[in-house]
């Protein structure tokens, strides 16, 4: 395998580095203070082509391989230290335009992928409710079929960007009884009769990345915006499952701010006459956070080309998922340390990373049903 970055990789990516660092990072803490979204970034990322990044050219997009695609996030969340921002162009960009991109009609995609990759709609996923989470066959959300039309009832929760979305891939059964045999996907617009949303939900970290419910009542769904045929939700959700992971990708970006900031940190801070970076321990904190780095950042590059060869990345986004949001947590409760008081205040960009990293090892499956996924796979039982 060959994870050479190409000399047009390499400026691409020092150009999303240099606009993140100018048009991004600055106001990023007073945005999280407030807890609002940042539709002037959102319409600099448009500008930047970057909401459209992966989105075939053909559809307004750019048309960017997957390991372009994870380079940009990665130095984009690097350079712009605004978690938020980065979740909510992931969340619209892998999880909803590509879902359509990859499983969509031609009607379907011209419709949606030229306004989602000019930032004009913005997508989410909705998959999560309150009774089914990682246990997505579980999910109660009904569609049953009205002449040329679905209806939808239901209630989706935990929904990244869904109070500002104006496309929602969403989950339903036509058939509860079947479960993972009764999942479908649709394509459903704000504008569909039936459906709302609710107010943002207060979380700990990333409050200008609104998350939050969905709600379906008779919620008239042209026939033409179903996704594959009837049933065939499960199998296209493990289909499209590659972008989903490749949206961690910004962790890694995050570990290496954070590492970056430390390393920093630890030369200028001085405790008993000398900097902190002297002391062993400091030095041990410094190493495992530069240890889960490159490693993160390798099985990063690994899932990628795989993706680009077109090879089925089950077991490694698996993986990849669960080490990488693990590592970011480690990463980012070793910084506070290091940082000791600073910090724990909420100024501190450091500080600001534990949360983001801590919904990472939930959001898109926790770490328990990774490992269980990853067990299941290794032994076929």
């Amino acid at each position: 395998m060959d994870f050479t970055i190409t000399e047009e990789q390499r400026l691409f990516v020092d150009s999303v580095e240099k606009f993140a660092r100018k048009e991004i990072a600055p106001g990023a803490i007073e945005r999280e203070e407030v807890g609002e979204f940042s539709w002037e970034c959102w319409r600099k990322l448009a500008e930047f082509g970057l909401l459209g990044l992966s989105i075939p050219e053909k559809y307004g997009g750019a048309g960017a391989d997957a390991m372009t695609t994870i380079l940009a996030l990665m130095a984009f969340n690097r350079a712009g230290r605004d978690g938020s921002q980065t979740g909510a162009w992931a969340t619209h960009m892998l999880l909803a335009a590509m879902p359509i991109a990859e499983l969509g009609t031609e009607e379907q995609k011209r419709k949606y992928l030229p306004a989602m990759a000019k930032g004009e709609k913005m997508g989410c996923l909705a998959l999560t409710e309150p009774e089914a989470g990682t246990d997505a066959t579980s999910l109660r959300t009904t569609a049953r079929l009205d002449g040329d039309h679905y209806l939808l009832n239901g209630s989706k929760t935990f929904i990244s960007n869904a109070p500002m979305a104006d496309v929602f891939i969403t989950f339903a059964s036509v058939d509860l009884s079947k479960r993972a045999g009764g999942l479908t996907i649709f394509i459903v617009d704000r504008d569909c009769p039936g459906i709302a949303t609710g107010p943002p939900l207060k979380k700990f970290g990333a409050h200008s990345w609104p998350t939050g419910e969905i709600f379906f009542e008779d919620c008239r769904v042209p026939a033409a915006n179903r996704i594959g045929r009837e049933g065939e939700g499960f199998n296209a959700l493990l289909t499209s499952l590659g972008w989903e992971r490749i949206a961690f990708a910004p962790f890694v970006g995050q570990m290496e701010a954070d590492l970056a900031d430390c390393v920093e940190y630890a030369k200028t801070r001085r405790q008993f006459g000398r900097p902190i970076g002297k002391f062993q321990l400091v030095q041990a904190m410094l190493a495992e956070m530069k240890m889960d780095v490159e490693a993160s950042r390798l099985m990063t590059y690994h899932l990628a080309w795989k993706k680009d060869r077109g090879e089925f990345i089950g077991l490694d986004a698996a993986i990849a998922k669960t080490f990488i949001t693990e590592a970011a947590q480690r990463c980012a409760d070793r910084a506070i340390q290091v940082f000791g008081g600073y910090g724990c205040m909420r100024e501190c960009p450091v500080g600001r990373t534990l949360w983001g990293a801590k919904m990472g090892t939930i959001g898109g499956g926790t770490s328990q049903i990774q490992r269980t996924i990853i067990g299941r796979m290794l032994t076929g039982l």
